[in-house]
């Protein structure tokens, strides 16, 4: 029975323990490039405040239409009469009267209702263009911070794999260094190696063991920023999966796809062109501001007048309404509307030579994107064979010390030779990525998530 118990108690325990597992494995969130950037486009607070502006002026633009609306109000006036007039009279014939006589009620109520409606406003109606560039604007922002955040995210993304794919270097140049210790460590107790020898050994292993804390490190720091540029939390487990050489198979065809023969969908063109909009529609506005209002207007109100001495349900309420059109004409302001015009005439011409400066920047930015992309395609080549024969070297080198015919520092250059050529490979492969990546933020590419 005590046996019986004890085998409950251990399954029961390891029931837990897999729970636990289970739980842990769950908690861990697996983020690929897709995934990432589906998270941070939902999640990230730059994209909510971006949507959220475009919804404001959205109610803005429906704010300026509300203009052309009648305005309706109601009202309500009480007046006191504190001292009332005093009428004379002074008629040829007829006794005069010194003290006068008062005049009014002691008390006055009053209320109705007004309304107005804008039947020319050349003003109203030349800013209404303006609430669809404003919306446009709003848009595009939107757009070239979804463009901006996905560019982050990605670059972010692929720093992840930089720091896996190193550690992963470093993790194989420590596991080597550990096995040649051991080597070492038995022909020294054999006496067939001096204690130097096994002494060096000892340290390389302690050194490739700092150089893997490292990469651990910058591994860990490297998800904590794809993990705030996600927005979500930091405490959050995440997986990083593949690898940057995952992404040397296709990088030819990626770069054949990118459409290199103009920067129409580039954001800040699109936004200089909207801004040039704009101005020349706040010019239109200013010239509407010459011409004159024509307005309706209705007023229709009750009112009644007593004295204190008059009982509130012998009060008498009379009606009173009227209706008109007011013609306001603008004639002169001292020039101000003149001059105004013409600083907005030199602003847009100012702006189109900004535009101008503007492309031919953004022209030299992608002849040296395509510049580092075309370098970096080399590298990655090149590198490529210098790691396999980086390997190679490293079997070899073990080898020849196996049999005698070799040392200890052919081993240590070796391992070193790996190391560089390993972080040079994935660093080609990061600089090609990282320079598509901008290249497809500056000619203004959408993700397809975004799409």
């Amino acid at each position: 029975m005590n046996r019986l118990k004890k085998m409950n108690v251990l399954a029961a325990t390891l029931v837990g323990l897999l729970s636990v597992g289970v739980l842990h494995a769950q908690d861990t969130l697996k983020v690929s490039l897709s995934k990432a950037l589906e998270i941070s486009l939902s999640e990230n607070p730059t994209i909510k405040v971006a949507n959220k502006e475009i919804t404001r002026v959205d109610y803005s633009k429906k704010e300026r239409i509300a203009g052309l609306f009648p305005t309706i109000s109601a009202s309500g006036a009480y007046q006191r009469t504190l001292k009332k007039q005093k009428m004379y009279f002074s008629i040829p014939g007829v006794p005069s009267n010194p003290n006068g006589f008062e005049v009014g009620q002691d008390n006055t109520y009053s209320g109705g209702i007004s309304a107005s409606l804008p039947l020319i406003a050349p003003t109203l109606w030349a800013t209404l263009g303006m609430s669809a560039l404003d919306a446009q604007m709003a848009y595009e922002n939107s757009r070239a911070s979804k463009q901006s955040l996905i560019n982050q995210v990605t670059k972010a993304y692929y720093t992840v794999l930089l720091a896996q794919d190193s550690y992963n270097v470093f993790k194989h140049s420590y596991d080597n260094t550990k096995e040649n210790a051991r080597i070492i460590q038995d022909k020294y107790k054999q006496g067939t190696v001096s204690e130097f020898e096994w002494i060096r050994a000892d340290v390389q292993v302690r050194n490739a063991q700092s150089n893997l804390v490292s990469a651990e490190s910058a591994v860990n720091m490297a998800k904590l920023q794809l993990k705030m540029l996600m927005g979500i939390s930091m405490s959050t487990e995440i997986k990083v999966e593949g690898s940057l050489s995952d992404f040397e198979a296709n990088m030819y065809h990626d770069v054949l796809a990118i459409d290199t023969t103009g920067l129409r969908n580039n954001s800040d063109l699109i936004q200089f062109d909207l801004k040039a909009k704009q101005l020349d529609n706040t010019l239109k506005i200013q010239k509407a501001s010459w011409w004159p209002v024509l307005a309706a207007s209705f007023n229709y109100q009750y009112m009644a007048m007593a004295n204190d001495d008059v009982k509130i349900a012998d009060y008498k309420w009379f009606p009173y309404s009227t209706a008109g059109l007011s013609l306001s004409i603008p004639l002169f302001q001292g020039g101000a509307r003149l001059y105004k015009q013409k600083q907005l005439s030199i602003q847009l011409d100012e702006l189109k030579d900004q535009r101008e400066n503007l492309r031919h920047n953004l022209e030299l930015q992608t002849l040296s994107y395509l510049d580092n992309i075309k370098k970096a395609i080399e590298k990655i080549g090149s590198n490529k064979e210098g790691v396999r024969q980086a390997e190679k070297a490293v079997v070899i080198s073990q080898k020849r010390y196996e049999v005698g015919s070799g040392t200890y520092l052919d081993i240590t250059n070796s391992e070193l030779a790996y190391i560089q050529a390993g972080l040079s490979y994935n660093q080609s492969i990061f600089d090609y990525l990282s320079a598509k990546s901008d290249l497809e933020k500056l000619l203004g590419k959408d993700s397809p998530i975004y799409k």
